[in-house]
């Protein structure tokens, strides 16, 4: 099911002469030397509007943090659902039945030939399938693709047929990539292992705020079930900012006779704004990130916001963060699903208030400047450029600085 935002809408011809202005997205301000790679850029529709070229302004007020794409020195034109590269009447008529990412697949395929490079931001179902169009049409687009999780049973499937279509694969999580290479049949050179990041700049801890609380944050993979019987009965408060489905009963408590809907009196819950969720980070002694077990590195973004704020982590041992930090130095792991073991965690950290700072302090130490937003879009304007060098020739393409 898609939601309207993932539809494309009807234009007018009025306003297709203001789009010709926007194809080339203004939040690229980066000094241009020669010619920069031209990329369009297919994002996921569910996370606009706001548009990307509206988030700096939204950074700037900071309300929002910076994000990374923002950064890059290409000629960029956005494929979102107001379809700026221009289909015939006649088309958007067609692509108005279709869900969005399918609409992306086919207009990529119609204009990719218009740009150095498409670059599939998190779409791994258009930039599989538009893979293996590719390859059954002999149609040469040159594809960059930026995935996660590729082991999932439907994404393995079709990479192992799909891959010969991409030219680069962006993949952060590394036992994804030993995955890629081991079953997948993706050669190692094909694969690019850039660390996720954020705006070190947004996410910065208040000085002498007081820290009276613990927390949690992040929907996906999340084991909260463990977490709250962990901190049943303690006198520690917590906050939950995550997805969560409660429309359950017994969506924390199912194996359970006795099954309750209220919560322990000293946990809350609900989504926040980012500049609330940096507020909870702020008010806590550390954040604690319970994950179901998995192979990809779910929870990176809440741990490294967390450290950002200088802020420790306890964290499920799962496959998928190996060697994410070192057990004592920047936060500690636990077994995954155990109870008792997360509990003595909390209560360790929570007792221990100087220790617990040390290694939050620790972690702004493992992510400034490693994992700035810079380390990020500077590796992608690399991957890119390579990327049209290599189908174009270099002397037609920018070299990033």
């Amino acid at each position: 099911m898609h939601n309207a935002e993932s539809r494309p809408g009807i234009i007018t011809r009025k306003d297709r002469v203001s789009q010709q202005s926007m194809t080339a997205v203004n939040c690229w301000d980066a000094g241009v030397e020669s010619r920069p790679p031209t990329v369009l850029v297919v994002p996921n529709t569910v996370f606009f509007p706001p548009y990307l070229e509206e988030l700096p302004a939204l950074a700037a007020d900071g309300s929002t943090p910076r994000t990374w794409i923002c950064d890059l020195t290409s000629k960029v034109t956005v494929l979102d659902q107001r379809l700026l590269t221009l289909p015939s009447r006649a088309r958007r008529s067609v692509y108005s039945r279709l869900p969005m990412w399918v609409v992306q697949v086919l207009e990529v395929f119609r204009v990719g030939r218009r740009y150095d490079v498409i670059f599939c931001w998190g779409v791994a179902n258009v930039a599989l399938v538009l893979a293996v169009m590719l390859r059954l049409t002999g149609r040469r687009i040159t594809v960059v693709a930026l995935l996660t999780r590729v082991s999932e049973s439907k994404k393995a499937r079709l990479l192992r047929v799909a891959h010969p279509g991409l030219a680069k694969i962006v993949l952060p999580p590394v036992v994804q990539r030993e995955y890629a290479v081991a079953h997948l049949g993706v050669p190692a050179e094909k694969l690019v292992g850039l660390p996720w990041t954020l705006d070190l700049d947004f996410w910065r801890s208040t000085p002498d705020t007081e820290r009276v609380t613990i927390c949690a944050a992040g929907g996906e993979m999340r084991d909260y079930r463990t977490l709250i019987r962990a901190l049943e009965g303690l006198d520690i408060p917590c906050h939950i900012a995550g997805s969560l489905d409660l429309e359950r009963r017994d969506w924390w408590n199912d194996d359970v006779e006795d099954q309750r809907t209220s919560l322990p009196p000293n946990i809350t819950l609900g989504p926040m704004s980012a500049t609330d969720l940096r507020d909870l980070y702020d008010r806590s002694r550390f954040v604690v990130v319970p994950l179901r077990p998995t192979n990809s590195d779910n929870g990176i973004t809440c741990m490294n916001e967390a450290w950002a704020m200088g802020r420790a982590v306890i964290v499920s041992a799962v496959e998928g963060q190996r060697d994410a930090f070192e057990h004592g130095q920047h936060g500690e792991w636990v077994p995954v699903g155990d109870v008792e073991a997360l509990r003595d965690a909390i209560v360790r950290l929570w007792n221990d208030p100087e220790r617990t700072a040390a290694m939050g302090a620790r972690g702004r130490e493992l992510v400034d400047p490693h994992k700035s937003n810079a380390v990020f879009s500077a590796g992608m304007d690399t991957v890119l450029s390579a990327a049209a060098q290599a189908s174009l020739g270099t002397s037609r393409v920018y070299r990033p600085r």
